[in-house]
């Protein structure tokens, strides 16, 4: 896996260092990897709100008269009509991949149209890169890209109790209503909506000079009415603080694979399994456009991530082997966690070849010094809500 340099920092750092958090290297920036309640965490996620701060994404933004038709001959999703030649409306947003002319994944993002400008939302070791990839094919387009990753900031807000919570009316009354990548301006900043751990999930973008302001707004606690045994571990601000750990336990469990992660540049779209979210198969020539038709027309799909749950509770690590009955490697695993939902099942994100793909399907992995049975599960783990 490559490792791009942004001069990415966290600007929230030391506040959450002083609140007793926990941090881990994400790339070239330092994010939380729990505030020492992992338990707590996750079931702020799963049941009521978290707040999870995100240095490690980024914004490219562009601008200019061209850059819808710009983005559409190089994105796996429709930017531009060109039959009304019209480009996206205002507040909408797709998901889309950028690939090389192999077909291959240079990178993922959230494309995101704000009326003015369209913004690129994605891992923010990749923006400058992608910035500069793109520029290499303007010719006489007016389009101006510029980075944000310096000037942004991000948070993702997440759980059931983020829509309809009346103490969250900063963020507008249409949370609700809004569709998946639906975007919106707010007092707060710039929303989108991705329920990246199958239940309701909102990214919130503001200026950087106001990412302190906007953690304290949510994680203040509130005063309670009246005293609480000191054992009680409940949160009363609006929403708990959550880190990288309780995140990555839900989304492995809502079935979302993510790009440096699970899937890199090395890799084809359809074998993200991300396909249907991810390419349009009817707007058109893009970069790469070819050989993703080509293999979708033929069925040529030589491997693809899967769910895989572990027959015992012994969990695998990330980069562990598949294996067959025959000892012959078949795949290997991506990202791995305990599931508390599912009574702390062992369970994964990994290939395997197309022919053990079918839900079912018995492998070998290696964990906790053993080979152990596995069986091949259908995405998510557990369902959304």
């Amino acid at each position: 896996m490559r490792i791009f340099l942004a001069g990415m920092n966290n600007p929230l750092l030391e506040l959450h260092k002083s609140a007793g958090a926990e941090t881990q290297a994400y790339g070239q920036v330092e994010i939380v990897s729990t505030y020492g309640q992992p338990q707590a965490e996750y079931a702020a996620i799963r049941k009521s709100a978290g707040i999870m701060d995100c240095p490690q994404r980024g914004v490219l933004e562009l601008s200019g008269k061209d850059r819808h038709p710009f983005l559409n001959n190089l994105l796996t999703q429709p930017i531009w009509d060109k039959q009304t030649k019209k480009g996206m409306a205002p507040g909408a947003g797709v998901y889309a991949f950028l690939l090389n002319t192999k077909g291959r994944i240079v990178a993922d993002m959230n494309v995101l149209e704000r009326g003015e400008s369209t913004w690129l939302e994605m891992d923010g070791r990749m923006v400058e890169p992608i910035r500069a990839t793109l520029e290499k094919y303007i010719f006489s387009e007016q389009v101006t890209m510029v980075s944000r990753a310096e000037d942004l900031h991000e948070f993702f807000l997440t759980g059931p109790g983020i829509v309809g919570n009346s103490e969250l009316n900063a963020l507008g009354s249409e949370l609700a209503s809004m569709g998946q990548l639906a975007t919106r301006t707010c007092e707060l900043g710039t929303i989108f909506r991705d329920d990246v751990c199958g239940v309701p999930g909102f990214v919130l973008i503001c200026a950087v000079g106001e990412a302190g302001r906007i953690w304290d707004f949510f994680t203040t606690e509130k005063p309670s009415p009246q005293p609480e045994p000191a054992e009680d571990l409940r949160f009363r601000g609006r929403a708990r603080p959550v880190g990288w750990a309780a995140f990555n336990t839900t989304r492995i469990e809502a079935g979302r694979p993510l790009f440096g992660i699970d899937f890199d540049e090395t890799v084809l779209p359809a074998e993200t399994g991300q396909l249907w979210r991810a390419v349009s198969f009817t707007k058109g020539c893009y970069l790469g456009q070819e050989v993703v038709a080509r293999m979708h027309a033929r069925g040529q799909l030589a491997r693809q991530i899967v769910g895989i749950r572990m027959d015992e509770d012994a969990l695998p690590m990330a980069g562990a082997q598949v294996f067959d009955d025959q000892q012959n490697v078949i795949g290997g695993v991506t990202s791995s966690t305990p599931s508390p939902v599912l009574s702390n099942a062992a369970i994964a994100l990994g290939y395997v070849k197309k022919a053990f793909m079918a839900v079912g399907t018995k492998v070998n992995i290696p964990a906790e010094g053993a080979i152990r049975k596995a069986t091949v599960m259908g995405l998510p783990f557990v369902p959304a809500v």
